[in-house]
């Protein structure tokens, strides 16, 4: 998770924003400024350094550490570089290099659910929320939706965005307490995504790039097989360019494949337990992290390659996909605490 941060950080040009005092949060540091460059030389000196030995597995947790504090140094020293969304990458760099290895990483769902409920607390207080004000001028001022446009010129209501404002906060309040809970800390992860989705839907915002930490930090949540998992498929020429596709994506070799030449579907066994079918492809891709990446470099390469309606129907596709994807496996989570 740690090196797709990374890699995402310099893909966004991070290193490049790094400069001497601007503007900081701290006055007393702008008497920096009386050495010039020396405040930008050693931040950009730091990442560099505490990136490729994150890279190369050199102090993994010091280093992860290390990048925190080159953003938060790099934040406060300058408001315009502030950002949400490279603030949450900061702190969760941070509290991964604090992290346990072999357990639980607690420090990040903890983080994750403060964001959500530190977002509810802001909308809590702001009295433009509760009346749909904040919604209305939105959806309707700054980003001019047709859809939301066309109901408010018919009915001259805010009761939609009440709706939405009063459903946004529910679902934060919602996420944030599930986080906590390890039993149901995949509906949270679903529900993100979903939520997260049907807000790009309706505004076609990504915010910076928060999207891409969500399916990052997805990474982290998941719980990895322990041991080697053993994959037996049939020659099938699905099954061929299925796995074809997987053996370039499974880095870390968690998977023995073996061709067999009975029934014409893929078994998987993960951790003991055996998936048939599309199931089995889920929990495959799923396990390993080489997924991850692809899922983030699609969404990155679809904003860099196209614009506007193109990329806004990619990104739809992709997110939508994505939820799709992850459905059996919600669908069967649930019937079983049904059963119960």
């Amino acid at each position: 998770m740690c090196k797709i941060f990374v890699l995402l950080l310099v893909a966004h040009g991070f290193y490049s924003s790094i400069s001497d005092p601007y503007i900081p949060f701290l006055e007393g540091l702008n008497n920096l400024n009386e050495y010039p460059r020396f405040f930008e030389i050693t931040l950009k000196s730091l990442f560099v350094i505490a990136g490729l030995s994150l890279i190369f597995n050199f102090k993994v947790r010091l280093s992860a550490i290390l990048i925190a504090m080159t953003i938060f140094l790099a934040i406060i020293a300058s408001k315009p570089l502030f950002r949400n969304h490279l603030f949450v990458i900061g702190c969760m760099l941070f509290l991964s290099g604090l992290s346990e290895k072999n357990k639980a990483p607690w420090l990040l769902y903890f983080q994750l659910s403060v964001i959500y409920f530190g977002a509810l607390l802001n909308k809590m207080w702001q009295i433009e929320w509760w009346s749909g004000q904040f919604m209305h001028n939105w959806l309707s001022v700054a980003l001019e939706n047709p859809l939301y446009n066309a109901w408010f010129d018919a009915t001259q209501s805010f009761v939609l965005a009440k709706i939405m404002s009063y459903s946004a906060m529910f679902v934060e309040l919602v996420i944030a307490i599930v986080l906590l809970i390890p039993k149901f800390r995949f509906y949270a992860i679903a529900l993100i995504l979903v939520f997260h989705s049907i807000l790009f839907s309706f505004t076609g915002e990504t915010f910076g790039y928060f999207m891409e930490d969500v399916l990052i930090i997805l990474i982290a949540f998941r719980s990895w097989p322990k041991d080697k998992s053993e994959v037996k498929y049939s020659s099938s020429s699905f099954n061929e360019i299925f796995i074809t596709f997987f053996k370039l994506i499974d880095f870390d070799k968690r998977f023995v494949l073996k061709r067999r030449t009975i029934k014409p579907e893929i078994n998987a066994t993960i951790d003991g337990r055996v998936y048939s079918g599309r199931k089995a492809i889920t929990y495959m891709l799923m396990s390993t992290t080489g997924f991850y990446i692809l899922l983030l470099f699609s969404e990155m390469g679809i904003l860099f390659l196209f614009d506007g309606v193109a990329k806004y129907i990619c990104l739809m596709i992709l997110f939508w996909s994505l939820i799709g994807f992850l459905s059996p496996i919600l669908y069967e989570r649930l019937k079983k605490k049904i059963r119960k």
